[in-house]
């Protein structure tokens, strides 16, 4: 990822304008697609520097939700956006992730450059599904890949208006202080190689969150055969919903 190269202590629109200068017309004409101003994440609690959103990451937002949740303006879409705003003001991860953008990339499997997960891989094998090999060795999925070249202007208009909503702090999190999410169901038919019942699925997940040491988060309105939302057993004291966005 290119990074700017002016100092920490210019103002967010000073260092988004120099970053897309750096990117060169090509690669910014769809970043400058996405409307601001936008606002910033912080913590109510007053924990840690606000982060201030800027182009780059309201595109690679909304690729994330095509990629994890479908790119519909819908409660699961929401909750994995909030989900990962959480995330990353929440854990310590800003040092080795500057921005959201480097941040959900590195999360978010269909945003990584490649397949980390050799279960991953194995799973998609075993079903076919089309893969790309795009360092010798290592592997991504044609979907995904096709992914992480699409403009702002060729996503979903629900992905696009809820990133554009909640980079304006006009959506409030649906999660609580959840900062993980998956597919329990998913985990489930690989280890069973059949699709749960309710109660089974109910079952594996809370188990699955007591081996994290998690705590499950329904989040009304969302399909837990999905995603479903955990909170970390370290942040369930901190006040509900810690973590908000600041309007422009």
């Amino acid at each position: 990822m290119v990074e700017c190269s002016l100092p920490r202590g210019y103002p967010p629109a000073v260092r988004s304008l120099a970053l897309l200068l750096a990117l060169g017309p090509t690669l910014a004409s769809p970043l400058l697609a996405q409307s601001g101003p936008f606002g910033a994440l912080e913590r109510s609690d007053g924990v840690g520097e606000p982060y201030a959103f800027f182009a780059e990451d309201a595109l690679w937002a909304a690729r994330m939700l095509v990629g994890e949740a479908g790119g519909q303006d819908d409660a699961d879409n929401a909750a994995v956006l909030w989900c990962m705003f959480n995330s990353y003001m929440l854990r310590p991860v800003r040092e080795i992730y500057p921005t959201f953008t480097a941040f959900v990339r590195a999360y978010c499997t269909p945003l990584q450059p490649y397949l980390k997960s050799r279960g991953a891989i194995e799973r998609h094998r075993k079903r076919g599904t089309p893969m790309v090999e795009v360092e010798p060795g290592k592997w991504q999925l044609e979907r995904h890949v096709a992914l992480q070249r699409r403009a702002w202007e060729d996503l979903p208009e629900g992905a696009r208006s809820l990133v554009l909503r909640a980079f304006r702090g006009e959506l409030p999190s649906p999660c609580g202080n959840a900062t993980q999410f998956c597919s329990t169901a998913v985990y489930f038919q690989d280890k069973h190689g059949r699709r749960p019942t309710g109660e089974e699925h109910a079952a594996y997940t809370r188990e699955y969150a007591k081996s994290k040491k998690w705590i499950w988060f329904p989040v009304e309105g969302a399909s837990p055969r999905e995603n479903c939302f955990f909170v970390e057993e370290r942040f369930a004291d901190l006040p509900d919903g810690v973590v908000r966005t600041r309007k422009p």
